[in-house]
């Protein structure tokens, strides 16, 4: 089993290739191989939408970069690892660049893992997730529980990111046999339906949780009591009411965990 790592993020050794590494690290424990590629140091442009490309085609580009020697790595690879940071509610512009690059022509229902990776807010993190499975799911790719990765999580994250890989590692292809198979699986997988206010309801959750974990639960009473009603109240159709709570849920409970950070 031979894995392709690849991390979108500019930075050479930030959260993305840390992250990478517990990846690969779990390949290893699970006796497969990988290779971690890293977007920073490669040279891949935007498509350019090109009359009659070939790349639809065959294994071909118009653009001279390195994006058709990654595609060969992902056509020739056993399953695929792929993290992206979270820029502006959605994945930065080198990840997006490579995902808009690739053709795979492989073999169908390969498994993969998808990782987004959000600072700040950590908001955006589970839209870029979404972004990232609909991209593989249409590759051809079977992605397993995808990782969101927020400062909030980010203990646990790295346990998670070398259990799936792991996992994956373990894992053979499970073809799909038409678009509605792709779409009913996609739709199955972990926070794939969830919309902005789902987001920010995990989001104060997983601050709430850190909290917690911090020793401090005490601290977040009032935001998780909040959060709980906001959430209530929604599945009784009080749309703004429900959001309004939710919304201070997660303000508050950032501004608790980041005084506990300092």
């Amino acid at each position: 089993m031979k894995v392709l790592v690849v991390s979108g993020s500019p930075h050479r050794d930030g959260l993305c290739v840390k992250l990478s590494r517990e990846i690969i690290r779990g390949i290893k424990e699970a006796g497969g191989e990988s290779e971690l590629v890293i977007l920073a140091e490669k040279n891949i442009g935007p498509c350019l939408a090109c009359n009659d490309p070939p790349c639809w085609r065959r294994m071909e580009c118009n653009i001279k970069d390195d994006a058709l020697e990654l595609g060969g790595k992902l056509n020739s690879s056993d399953a695929l690892a792929f993290l992206s940071p979270v820029y502006f509610l959605s994945v930065n512009g080198l990840a997006k660049n490579f995902m808009d690059r690739m053709r795979y022509y492989g073999e169908n229902g390969k498994p993969a893992l998808a990782v987004a990776v959000a600072g700040g807010t950590g908001k955006g993190c589970i839209l870029s997730l979404q972004e990232i499975c609909r991209w593989l799911i249409m590759l051809g790719f079977r992605p397993i529980i995808p990782i969101p990765v927020t400062r909030y999580n980010l203990d646990i994250a790295f346990v998670e990111a070398r259990m799936r890989g792991k996992r994956i590692a373990q894992l053979k292809p499970q073809p799909f046999s038409n678009l509605t198979e792709k779409i009913s699986y996609y739709e199955s997988l972990p926070y794939m339906r969830y919309g902005l206010i789902d987001e920010i309801a995990f989001l104060a959750r997983e601050a709430i949780n850190s909290i917690t974990r911090n020793g401090k639960p005490d601290l977040a009473t009032e935001a998780l009591q909040k959060l709980e009603k906001g959430e209530a109240l929604l599945k009784l159709g009080k749309f703004e009411e429900g959001l309004e709570l939710i919304t201070k849920a997660h303000e508050e409970s950032m501004k608790i965990f980041n005084s506990l950070i300092r």
